[in-house]
């Protein structure tokens, strides 16, 4: 039987995966990723029981895409099967309005892979979170002492990150798949 896997991350050569069911579960994380580990083509592997993810690192020149990823993973002691986290539906069906876009899933999921580098690097003392407003308002303190109104770069800048968030934030029955994976993995 396949071992039910999320795609967190991925970029080429890297690939994130969560996998709820190992959640807490060293032990099936560990046999999981030894098998994985000795798929040709994978340079690296490593496992976080905490919150049932592993990190994968592979030739990008032996497996082109995603797809040719999964099948050498598929052909392992332990075969995957990768699931994509947004189902690829056409539409919301509860407002009619399209899914976030393939570019807004890579940029999120770019800041999310920063943040999560940021959490493990601070001992979760700090993250995106924080960083990057408390950079911004230093910014702001220091474009002070030059002139005593706000420069139209940070203006702007603010007006997009806020945008960007604001427009992309997860759909509400996204953010209950979340909460029911959590249940089921904790």
């Amino acid at each position: 039987m396949a071992v039910d896997a999320y795609v967190h991350h991925h970029l080429p050569g890297r690939l994130r995966l969560r996998i709820p069911a190992a959640k807490g579960e060293e032990g099936d994380l560990r046999e999981i990723s030894s098998a994985i580990a000795r798929t040709p083509g994978i340079n690296r592997v490593e496992y976080n029981p905490v919150i049932g993810s592993i990190l994968v690192q592979y030739s990008d020149d032996q497996y082109k895409n995603l797809n040719a990823l999964q099948s050498g993973l598929s052909g392992s002691a332990v075969p995957i099967a990768l699931h994509d986290p947004y189902p690829a539906h056409p539409q919301d069906n509860r407002h009619g309005r399209p899914r976030r876009s393939v570019a807004a899933k890579k940029v999120d999921s770019f800041f999310r892979e920063i943040d999560h580098e940021i959490r493990l690097a601070t001992d979760n003392e700090i993250d995106l979170k924080f960083i990057l407003p408390f950079g911004v308002g230093i910014l702001g303190l220091l474009a002070l002492r030059h002139s005593s109104t706000t420069p139209l770069w940070m203006t702007l800048l603010i007006f997009a990150f806020h945008s960007f968030l604001g427009l992309h934030s997860p759909s509400a029955e996204e953010l209950a798949a979340a909460e029911s994976l959590i249940e089921l993995g904790g």
